[in-house]
């Protein structure tokens, strides 16, 4: 039954994906082509380029190349159907009109990992019929199919590999790996970075409450240094032999990598957050002053405010006895409170930039008992998927000019705000964090407060 969806979850992504054509997927498929026929070495330096020279860190650039040599090589594929008749013909003629299929490939095999993993957690909480709802819900839900099918884009694959990275430190079991997985997946998508202060907190609070210390930390030294190897060693296919090895580096990824995930500070790039209720999307400068602080200073406030509270909210957890289920219930509630916060009041955002968090909200939707964090889930993800739809097709489809461009930006404004709302919503409404609120407030005795310091007043 699970191998029955997963296979059709995945012919359903792969049939929609050579639909669309348009966008950074041409980007990706000339640096794919490339790579496999003029070869990797010195690529991001290469002269030529018709859209775009090479912009993604090197493991999705190796990634991209493997996707050109599946295609050449996919007549393996046709030996088999010789010898077993499998694959049908049919496929085989179709995937030798579509190549873009090819390059689409990891996020749609993401997207279907990422449902095998859900499945497979909840079913450990003996939820069987809900694990496959999820598995189904997940596997055609919108977002990852626009990220992955129609966009082309893998951020799911990064951020199914930190989500993965989160879980082993929940088992604690093969913690070996667990930085590794993160790394990976921020190389993948450097916006998994932004779950970085979430998973030194969780690793603080894993080792204060877990025996062996000495073992632990062993394992996480080892797959610090494993990762730095890793990270370093994904380099090695695009260097040259005319520079130093970490001269090299640093000129892909300062002349490379960082311009292109940077780019030119605004207030948001296609992206409803709390800026762009008052100011233009897209045009608005970071540098632009309000009273004395500039909107990028104001961001980075805002971004302070948030790890000090997810600092305050763990650590006040530290001691607390909890099972499998209320530990995960909240892990994936401060990942979205994380994610989503930074993404909403921190300047210089883009459209996907809030997908860090989708698979801890997704899951959070069938942990949580209360219907009215479920309805705000829901309406979560309809603003993040117009987010998405309206980004992607603003310069094609003239209603979007008009929704959110025109008049105003009324439309912009309006789902900016939403979004807004929706966030401070499901935070205000979730349980754990109003029992959280409650035992801080327990613990700060106000009366020894006033006899050291005086009143407030």
């Amino acid at each position: 039954m699970i191998i029955l969806l997963l296979g059709v979850g995945f012919f359903f992504k792969a049939y929609f994906s050579v639909f669309v054509n348009k966008g950074d997927i041409l980007a990706i498929a000339e640096w794919s082509k490339s790579l496999y026929e003029q070869g990797i070495k010195g690529s991001y330096f290469r002269e030529g380029w018709v859209y775009s020279f090479p912009t993604q860190p090197p493991i999705v650039m190796l990634a991209y190349w493997i996707s050109a040599w599946l295609y050449v090589h996919r007549y393996f594929l046709v030996v088999l159907h010789n010898w077993f008749r499998i694959p049908p013909a049919t496929i085989l003629v179709w995937l030798a009109k579509n190549p873009l299929f090819f390059v689409k490939l990891w996020g749609i095999l993401a997207d279907c990992l990422s449902a095998l993993v859900v499945y497979l957690v909840l079913k450990k909480l003996k939820k069987q019929t809900l694990a496959l709802w999820a598995m189904i819900f997940l596997l055609f839900n919108p977002i990852p199919f626009f990220v992955s099918s129609v966009w082309g884009q893998i951020d799911i694959l990064g951020v199914i590999l930190a989500f993965l990275a989160f879980l082993l430190l929940m088992f604690n079991s093969l913690l070996i790996l667990s930085p590794i997985l993160l790394t990976l997946g921020a190389m993948i998508k450097p916006t998994v970075f932004v779950l970085t202060p979430l998973y030194f907190f969780w690793v603080i609070r894993m080792f204060f409450n877990s025996k062996g210390k000495n073992v632990i930390f062993f394992q996480f030294l080892l797959g610090g240094f494993l990762s730095i190897l890793i990270v370093l060693t994904s380099f090695i296919p695009f260097l040259n032999h005319r520079e130093s090895f970490f001269k090299q580096i640093n000129s892909i990824v300062s002349r490379r990598i960082l311009p292109s995930a940077k780019g030119t500070s605004k207030v948001a790039t296609s992206a409803f957050t709390f800026f762009t209720i008052f100011y233009q999307i897209d045009k608005t400068p970071g540098s632009q002053k309000l009273a004395f602080l500039s909107l990028d200073q104001i961001g980075n406030l805002f971004f302070l405010i948030i790890i000090i509270t997810l600092a305050i909210m763990i650590i006040s957890d530290f001691r607390k006895k909890k099972n499998f289920s209320e530990e995960l219930t909240d892990l994936c509630f401060w990942a979205y409170f994380l994610s989503e916060g930074i993404f909403l009041f921190k300047t210089d955002m883009a459209e996907r930039y809030f997908l860090p968090g989708f698979l801890f909200l997704f899951l959070l939707y069938f942990l949580a008992n209360s219907q009215k964090i479920k309805l705000a889930i829901l309406t979560q993800f309809f603003v993040w998927f117009i987010n998405l739809v309206s980004s992607f097709y603003m310069r094609d489809v003239h209603f979007f000019q008009v929704l959110f461009r025109e008049n105003g930006y009324l439309g912009t404004r309006i789902f900016s705000l939403l979004n807004v709302f929706v966030y401070f919503y499901i935070i205000k409404t979730y349980k754990g964090w109003q029992a959280l609120a409650t035992t801080i407030r327990a613990n700060f005795n106000l009366k020894k407060y006033k006899r050291n310091y005086g009143n407030i007043s």
